[in-house]
C-alpha cells in the first residue's frame, strides 16, 4: 500500500489498531474541558459540525513507537519495503545502502506528537514534553489537537479510509501524494488560523512554542534524513495547504468540501491549483513492457506514474531548486516502470513523458542534459547516453511530438535496446 509510507510527520494521520494505553480516561476536567472547547473553535474554523463524539486517548510516545513499529511490521512486509527502496533507488534519489524501515521510524519516533486513527475512529493526544498528559494542553499541543480534530470531522463527513484506500490510488505514489496533500493541507488551513486567533490574543505565542520544542526534542528533525523523504513529509503540508487557500476563493470551505467528492489526481494539480480547479488531468501515456527486452531474471517492480513531484525532486539532485521547477512544470502526463533482476539486484527503468507544448518538452530536455552531464561528471555520447560503472542512462527526443522517453540499464547497449523496444 503506497498510503502508509506518506504519513508520516510532527502531525500524523495514521490507519491502524487500538493503542492501549494506562492513561485512557485519565485526565483532569479543565483539561476535557479545555479540550472540548477546541473542538468547539475548530468546527467553527472549518465551518464543519461533529457528526458524532470522538473518543480519545493518551498514549505514552514510547507506546507509540511500538504501535508504529507493530504497524508497520504487518503492513509492510520486507519484500514490500524492498520494492519501495527500489522506487527511489532507480531515480538517483535514495543510495542502495537505505534501510528505509529503520529511516521512517526513526523520523517518526522522534517527530510524531498525535495523530488520529481513522479505522479506530480514535484521537491520540501526545505530550510534547514528558510522558505525562498535565492539566492543560500547552500552545504547541493545541495547534496539533486542532490539526488532527479536523482530521476527525475529515473522517465523519468524508470517510478518509475510502479517500485513501482508492485502489486507483494504492499504486499511484503521485496520485496518493495529491489525495494526502488535499487532507493535510486542509487540515494545516485550520491549524494556521487557530494559531493566528492565538497570536492576536498572545503575541509570545510562537516564542512559546519554540521554547516546547525545544525542550520536547520535536524541533529538529534527526540527522541524517535524505533530502527525498524530507521534502515528501513537507510536500502534503505546505504545498497542500497552498493548495487549500488557492482553491478555496470566493466560496470558502464549500470548494475544499467540494475537492474530497472530487480529489486532486496529480501532484501538478497540488503545485498548480489552477489546474485542479480547470479539471486538468493527467495525458494518458503509454510504454511497452519491457520484460521480454531485459530477458530472464528481471522481475517489474512498478507499472505507475511518476508526476511532476518525484520529477522535479530528480531534477533538484543535480540543478539548482529553480531549474529543477522550470523543468517540471509544462508536465503533461507520465508512465514509468521499474524492473529489477532478483539475481544480480541491478535495476533497469524506462520513463516516457508527454509535455503540453513543445517550449516545455524543448526545456526539460535541455535541462536533463545539464543533468546527466552533472550526474555522469561527463557528456553525453552521440546516442544521447551517459555511462559509468553505475549503469547507463539515455534520452530520447522527438521533433514531431512533446515527448521525452528517458531508459536506465546496467549497459548502453542494454539501455538502446530498451529504447528501442519501449515503443
Amino acid at each position: 500500500m503506497i498510503k502508509r509510507w506518506m504519513l508520516i510527520g510532527l502531525l500524523a494521520l495514521i490507519m491502524g489498531v487500538h493503542i492501549s494505553s494506562a492513561q485512557d480516561e485519565e485526565i483532569s476536567p479543565k483539561l476535557a474541558e479545555q479540550m472540548a472547547t477546541l473542538e468547539t473553535i475548530t468546527q467553527d474554523i472549518r465551518d464543519l459540525n461533529a457528526m458524532r463524539e470522538i473518543d480519545h486517548q493518551f498514549p505514552t510516545r514510547a507506546e507509540t513507537i511500538d504501535y508504529l513499529k507493530e504497524t508497520y511490521s504487518r503492513e509492510f512486509p520486507p519484500e514490500e519495503f524492498d520494492r519501495l527502496e527500489r522506487f527511489y533507488i532507480a531515480l538517483g534519489l535514495l543510495t542502495p545502502d537505505i534501510d528505509l524501515q529503520d529511516v521512517y521510524l526513526n523520523l517518526l519516533g522522534s517527530q510524531i506528537a498525535g495523530f488520529y486513527d481513522s479505522d479506530t475512529e480514535v484521537m491520540n493526544v501526545l505530550p510534547i514534553v514528558g510522558d505525562e498528559t498535565g492539566e492543560s494542553l500547552s500552545i504547541t499541543e493545541q495547534v496539533i489537537y486542532v490539526h488532527e480534530f479536523t482530521h476527525a470531522l475529515q473522517d465523519q463527513h468524508f470517510d478518509l479510509n475510502a479517500l485513501l484506500d482508492a485502489p486507483e490510488a494504492l499504486e499511484n505514489p503521485d496520485q496518493s501524494l495529491a489525495t494526502l496533500a488535499l487532507v493535510e493541507g486542509d487540515a494545516t488551513a485550520t491549524m494556521t488560523l487557530y494559531l493566528q486567533r492565538v497570536a492576536e490574543q498572545n503575541p509570545l505565542a510562537a516564542l512559546a512554542m519554540l521554547v516546547e520544542g525545544l525542550q520536547g526534542g520535536t524541533l529538529f528533525l534527526p540527522e541524517g534524513i535524505p533530502p527525498i523523504l524530507l521534502n515528501e513529509l513537507l510536500f502534503p503540508y505546505d504545498a497542500g495547504m497552498n493548495f487549500v487557500i488557492e482553491i478555496s476563493g470566493e466560496d470558502g470551505w464549500n470548494t475544499v468540501n467540494a475537492a474530497f467528492e472530487n480529489p486532486p489526481t496529480t501532484s501538478e494539480q497540488i503545485l498548480h491549483p489552477e489546474k485542479y480547479l480547470a479539471g486538468e488531468a493527467a495525458q494518458n501515456v503509454e510504454l511497452n513492457d519491457l520484460s521480454d527486452t531485459l530477458g530472464d531474471g528481471w522481475v517489474e517492480d512498478w507499472n505507475t506514474t511518476l508526476g511532476e513531484f518525484y520529477l522535479r525532486e530528480v531534477l533538484d539532485t543535480e540543478l539548482s531548486s529553480s531549474e529543477a521547477a522550470d523543468g517540471a512544470a509544462g508536465w503533461g502526463g507520465d508512465r514509468f516502470r521499474v524492473y529489477h533482476n532478483t539475481e544480480t539486484g541491478e535495476i533497469a527503468w524506462a520513463l516516457r513523458l508527454t509535455w503540453e507544448t513543445f517550449d516545455d518538452s524543448n526545456e526539460f530536455n535541455q535541462l536533463y542534459a545539464d543533468y546527466g552531464d552533472n550526474r555522469f561528471d561527463s557528456a553525453a555520447n552521440e546516442a544521447g547516453c551517459w555511462e559509468n560503472n553505475m549503469g547507463a542512462l539515455c534520452l530520447t527526443v522527438t521533433d514531431a511530438t512533446p515527448e521525452s522517453l528517458i531508459v536506465f540499464a546496467p549497459t548502453v547497449e542494454y539501455a538502446l535496446a530498451l529504447s528501442d523496444a519501449a515503443g
